[in-house]
């Protein structure tokens, strides 16, 4: 009786051991995937804007990361991927309509799971 309640309680404990460890190693790779994504955004964003367009259709699959030498080995799991469209955004109490693009930039995994999602809006600049 006594080894059936012992081994019960450590099967417990040692299932709630894997799935914490689970869950850590993919809050992990959450936090990797955001990281990648926001610093190739601050890469495209702070572009000039007449060469942002360049960037649509950038695609870095897992592994193949262009700055993987500033990078942790963690990012070597992530891909990237950049689109860009052009967009305009209303000033709702100015009333001005703001010519742009939208930049997204995207970090998966190497099933194409998306980790991570970044928009933003830059604006034209006005001469």
């Amino acid at each position: 009786m006594a080894s059936a309640l012992l081994i019960t309680v450590v099967t417990a404990v040692l299932s709630a051991l894997s799935a914490g460890h689970q869950h850590a190693r993919e809050a992990q790779g959450l936090v990797t995937a955001s990281l990648a994504a926001e610093q190739l955004m601050a890469r495209v964003s702070s572009d000039s804007y007449a060469s942002i367009s360049e960037w649509d259709g950038w695609d870095e699959g897992p592994g193949t990361l262009v700055d993987d030498d500033e990078l942790p080995t963690l990012f070597s799991l992530i891909g990237r991927r950049v689109t860009v469209e052009s967009d305009e955004h209303t000033l709702e109490l100015l009333q001005v309509l703001v010519d742009g693009v939208t930049i997204t930039v995207e970090s998966y995994d190497s099933g194409g799971r998306v980790l991570a999602r970044l928009v933003r809006f830059v604006p034209e600049p006005q001469a």
